[in-house]
């Protein structure tokens, strides 16, 4: 056994040199790093091998690592030479782990050992070298820095951590235990790139036997689904093991808010996985996440997830993927289907339909033409179509064959099947021209025959329907032909054995809305106004009216929905049954209510709302009625009524469209309603739609901002929620929508010409105004509010200058009457006036002339305006009035006397300066006096200013503490 040589001086005194040289090399390159941790791996060797007892070589080498090593710790995120660093670092240890691995084989051939040998296998184990003493002290000292205050320090430990630990190797138990310990801590870190980095390292000590519900899972599992951010939630979704326990949560990422984690899952985490390890149920939910994505990238994840895993796992066999969903009952599976073609239009242009095929349908398969044909359809390409699509003869025999079997199927579980099968034949129909006259007659025959079944679907009703007008001569001739079907459904019905007056009336009751349902898939295809004699007019007769005066809440229900479709192509009908309708909407509850609305809603989109509001009395009663619902508290009621006001103010239908905009806007914000989804969904993409779609909607969002908004302010103080926009936020996006430069915009990208901006800034601007008259009279808490949203406007250049004179007006108004008790809507008010100033191209207020504005028309309202302020407090006032009725003037105004200033104000000539109420007109019969009270020395003011923004940084306690103190 070789002797162990003596420390060797050179090499102990060169690490001080050679190991920041391998640091500085490698801080400068990002290729490289394995040939530098092998350089380092050599050095180790080198110091181990001149080592004694006393491990002085290995110690040197270890403390010389770690003291580099710290020069990055304090190194921002992103730092390139300390990203490097890091690299390196992970690298060694790596390295240095497959050294070991080396060594431990060499030995073992060398000695002979065998492979499956226990006791050697227990013993590799516990093989003690240099590098695993060194990755231990390592692991050690970066723990230490979990616990650091610089976030900096915590986010470089846990990132070496991060990126080494898998190179670790077998290390010791209670280091195992702490480790995972301190990342689990750090896993409720603060910083989001803390979390991260701790939760990739947690996610790679998941042991075994953990990985079924451990400590170490339950952890990552409740950091994918609550942490806020998406980086974290992304690196658990990549590195935590995937098992029967993680699987369904996994699998949650696919409705995450974060369209990058989405598509990591498509694309990363769900391609190795058989999808025949999920159930049915959960692959319905991941493929219809996936294709209904909004997100354009994620909806091609999902395909290629799709065509390039799941096809693999199906052998290549479209018919076997395709029955491992339920394609009977899945609503995604005729997306999936449609998106996978799309992206792989090889796969349909290689199927092959024979004549055996045909006669042995599945559903499956009957679904794989029908969605292939529907594919061809799409690209409009006849020959795909003309390829694969039978004669309309061969057609009808199938579904006469299949129709027979469903008949003469006794087994409930497979009629089912059956009748899917039929379906997608019917639906292949629709897509066959039906050339030959043959087979036009022959399918028509089988159409009537078909409908006439008693137990027929819905939804197959509705594709005969569809086949029908295709094979109709025109629209008249299908009203023809369907009308002689539904006379027929009520005169063929079926004959009741029992003699039970309920057996009877629900016979009765079955075919009266067989007959409903097949007139309302007629008035959905008819488009001609409806004529006098026309056979739409008995049905009504004999069919609607008695369905909608019958007390069967069902035939009610399509009855309405029946009638509504008539009074779309007759506006006389319409206006006759507004009455009928809105007895629905008011008295009506469930589906017969939002049947009503429906009704209301259409035929006023159709017609307008004057014309219709005739029978109830005025428009806005009309309106008036549509807005009740809006407080509905059925959300798919109140969801329908927005959409559909929304609708009609989006189409002008709507005579006074500002009142109903502003209770648009404040359902919008209102915390009642922010669980209705559907509703502030439609809203969202409903206003900025509105506003940027023409001058004139722009101008109605003007009009009714401020108002919208004093209206929150209070609704939001009584009812705060932690959901939803605060009040500057909804403040800022009235004030978006409000904007015509990006209204300009918008038409620039469209090549469109638009009113001059300087003309729609009158506007824009006079929301400003409207918001500081408001300010005056509203309660401190939508004072705030408003004066805060006039820095959001961003007035410019192209503002009129009236109006930047009204605004200043009021600004200083407002200013100098001291409204507001906070420092932040003073500093607010204060920025909105230094922006008034510089637009007004002057350098403070003493260059203003107010002389020359009280000459201005338009300036007079304003005058009016504040002036009323004053008679309303003047009641209040008069003593001090009686004591002070001297009007104070700014220093670079003052001049001549009181009787002067007084003669002055009663000629209705003003004062050049900051005091803007000496330039107020005052009415004859009101008594002269200064309403602003500024009067005082600058040091006053000063000194007044500072003990203000003491007492209000003081608070009760500070107080109470300083009376005693006095005491």
């Amino acid at each position: 056994m070789p002797t162990k040589k003596s420390p060797s001086p050179d090499v102990i005194s060169s690490l001080r040199s050679v190991v920041p040289g391998i640091f500085d090399t490698a801080q400068r390159s990002g290729t490289g790093h394995r040939k530098h941790a092998v350089s380092l791996y050599k050095l180790q060797t080198q110091c181990h091998d001149a080592d004694t007892e006393e491990l002085t070589g290995e110690d040197a080498f270890n403390k010389e690592f770690i003291r580099n090593l710290n020069k990055i710790l304090g190194i921002k995120k992103r730092e390139a030479s300390a990203e490097k660093i890091v690299k390196l670092v992970a690298t060694f240890v790596q390295v240095s782990y497959e050294k070991d691995m080396q060594a431990l084989a060499k030995s073992k051939l060398t000695n002979g050992s065998d492979a499956d040998d226990v006791f050697s296998a227990e013993q590799d184990e516990e093989v003690d070298t240099a590098s695993s003493r060194f990755v231990e002290l390592l692991i050690r000292y970066l723990l230490q820095g979990f616990q650091a205050k610089e976030k900096l320090t915590r986010l470089r430990c846990c990132q070496i951590v991060a990126m080494s630990v898998t190179s670790l190797g077998e290390i010791d138990e209670e280091l195992y235990f702490e480790l995972v310990k301190r990342l689990s801590e750090r896993i409720r870190d603060k910083e989001a790139a803390i979390r991260v980095h701790a939760a990739i390292a947690l996610s790679k000590l998941q042991s075994g036997e953990d990985g079924d519900g451990g400590e170490v899972t339950e952890a990552l599992l409740g950091l994918m689904q609550n942490d806020p951010s998406a980086e974290v939630r992304r690196a658990v979704l990549l590195n935590i093991a995937k098992s029967p326990k993680t699987l369904p949560y996994v699998l949650e990422r696919a409705r995450d808010v974060d369209a990058t984690n989405r598509k990591c899952l498509f694309l990363k985490v769900m391609p190795p996985i058989d999808y025949r390890l999920l159930s049915i149920e959960d692959r319905e939910r991941l493929l219809a996440a996936g294709v209904n994505d909004r997100d354009a990238a994620v909806k091609r994840a999902c395909v290629r997830m799709i065509g390039e895993s799941w096809l693999t796992f199906a052998n290549q066999n479209l018919l076997e993927l395709t029955s491992s969903l339920d394609v009977v009952d899945s609503p995604a599976a005729n997306k999936v289907l449609q998106a996978l073609f799309a992206a792989y239009p090889e796969i349909p242009e290689n199927l092959q339909f024979d004549q055996e095929l045909w006669e042995s349908l599945t559903p499956e398969m009957a679904f794989i033409i029908r969605s292939t044909l529907e594919f061809f359809c799409e690209r409009k390409d006849a020959d795909g179509i003309d390829k694969h699509l039978p004669e309309a003869m061969q057609l009808a025999r199938l579904l006469e064959s299949f129709g027979a079997k469903l008949e003469a199927e006794q087994d409930d579980e497979l009629r089912p099947d059956i009748e899917f099968v039929i379906h997608q034949l019917l639906l292949i129909a629709k897509i066959s021209d039906f050339p030959d006259e043959m087979g036009r007659r022959e399918m028509l025959t089988l159409m009537r025959k078909m409908i006439l079944v008693p137990e027929i679907p819905e939804n197959n009703i509705e594709a005969i329907a569809d086949i029908i007008r295709k094979l109709s001569i025109n629209e008249q001739d299908f009203i023809r032909i369907m009308v002689e079907v539904v006379s027929d459904v009520r005169e063929l019905a079926p004959v009741v054995d029992s003699t039970s007056p309920e057996d009877i009336r629900l016979e009765a009751l079955l075919v009266s809305i067989k007959s409903l349902i097949i007139i309302k898939y007629i008035l959905q295809r008819c488009f001609d106004p409806l004529s006098e004699g026309s056979s739409i007019y008995g049905l009504l007769t004999e069919c609607v009216v008695p369905a909608v005066q019958s007390s069967e809440t069902v035939l009610q229900e399509y009855g309405i929905e029946c009638l509504a479709l008539c009074c779309l192509l007759d506006k006389s009908l319409a206006v006759d049954n507004v009455v009928l309708f809105a007895q629905a909407v008011k008295q009506g509850s469930g589906d017969l209510r939002s049947k009503g609305l429906a009704a209301l809603l259409d035929i006023a989109f159709m017609y307008g709302i004057a014309d219709l509001a005739v029978a109830l009395g005025e428009p806005a009663d009309f309106v008036s009625l549509l807005n009740a619902e809006l407080e509905n508290e059925d959300e798919r009621i109140q969801a329908m009524a927005g959409e559909g006001i929304a609708k009609l103010l989006y189409a002008h239908r709507i005579p006074e469209p500002a009142r109903v905009l502003e209770e648009l806007l404040v359902l919008y914000y209102h915390p009642a309603t922010s669980s209705n989804d559907a509703l502030r969904q439609c809203l969202t993409y409903f206003f900025p739609a509105f506003s940027y779609m023409s001058p004139d909607n722009q101008a109605v969002m003007q009009e009714v901002t401020v108002s919208a908004v004093c209206r929150l302010a209070g609704v939001l103080k009584q009812q705060s929620t932690e959901s939803g926009a605060t009040h500057g936020q909804a403040a800022q996006q009235m004030a978006t929508w409000s904007d015509p430069r990006i209204l300009d915009a918008i038409a620039a990208i469209n090549n469109s010409t638009g009113i001059r901006i300087s003309a729609r800034m009158s506007g824009y601007a006079n929301i400003a105004v409207e918001a500081l008259k408001r300010i005056f009279s509203e309660p401190p808490a939508t004072r705030k509010v408003l004066v805060q949203m006039l820095n959001k406007l961003a007035l410019d250049d192209n503002t009129p200058y009236i109006q930047l004179q009204q605004m200043f007006v009021l600004t200083r108004t407002l200013a100098q009457q001291q409204l507001f008790s906070d420092m932040i809507s003073r500093n607010a008010l204060v920025r909105f006036e230094t922006l008034l100033l510089k637009l007004l191209e002057v350098e403070s207020p003493e260059e203003i002339n107010l002389e020359s504005w009280l000459e201005e028309p338009q300036m007079v309202s304003v005058f009016e305006f504040i002036s009323s302020l004053d008679a309303e407090d003047g009641s209040e006032d008069s003593a001090t009035d009686d004591e002070d009725t001297s009007i104070p003037q700014s220093p670079a105004s003052a001049s001549g006397s009181e009787q002067e200033t007084s003669e002055k104000l009663s000629n209705g000539n003003g004062l050049g300066g900051v005091n803007v109420s000496s330039a107020i007109p005052v009415a004859a019969n009101t008594s002269i006096r200064n309403p602003l009270k500024r009067g005082r020395e600058k040091h006053i003011e000063e000194l007044t200013r500072e003990i203000d923004e003491l007492l209000e940084s003081d608070d009760e306690d500070d107080a109470e503490e300083y009376m005693s103190a006095e005491d």
